[in-house]
């Protein structure tokens, strides 16, 4: 990845334009990016065998397992799957991270069900849609570089 220190694309804050029509891998970068920016020490993406976890994020004992659901179609409202994700993948993470007291969120570019809604609430998983990373966006603004960098960070890397 080029420097991008003087380049405008790379420069650029992301927009809720861009937030809408992400792909699903830019859409993990992405919520990488703001937890990172929310002040979490360790932030990285999960390899293609995830366990249903995207994006894990800790600092000291306290940590957030994130699975993250994008869709092109506007205004859709995504079903309860990355729910489901999330509660599968939290055993799994807690064994690689002992001592890390995790909470569980799902995130979309668009919006879940009432499907969805009920099992986050029976399971204590936090449900953020686009309106809800509008405003993580606005409290913690992030630059494509940002995001370009947790696209191109190697697993090994990073964990």
């Amino acid at each position: 990845m080029p420097d991008g220190g003087n380049d405008p694309v790379f420069n650029r804050t992301v927009t809720m334009d861009d937030l809408v029509r992400m792909d699903w891998d830019y859409f993990e970068a992405l919520v990488a990016a703001i937890w990172q920016k929310k002040g979490f020490r360790t932030v990285y993406r999960t390899p293609t065998r995830d366990e249903g976890v995207d994006v894990v994020a800790f600092t000291g004992q306290k940590g957030d397992l994130i699975h993250c659901k994008s869709s092109g179609t506007d205004n859709a409202l995504l079903n309860d799957q990355g729910v489901k994700d999330v509660l599968t993948g939290e055993a799994e993470y807690r064994l690689r991270h002992p001592g890390v007291s995790f909470s569980k969120w799902a995130a979309t570019n668009q919006y879940f069900n009432d499907t969805a809604h009920d099992r986050a609430r029976k399971n204590n998983v936090t449900l953020i849609n686009q309106l809800d990373i509008e405003k993580l966006l606005n409290q913690h603004p992030v630059t494509n570089a940002d995001v370009q960098r947790f696209l191109f960070v190697g697993w090994e890397e990073a964990a």
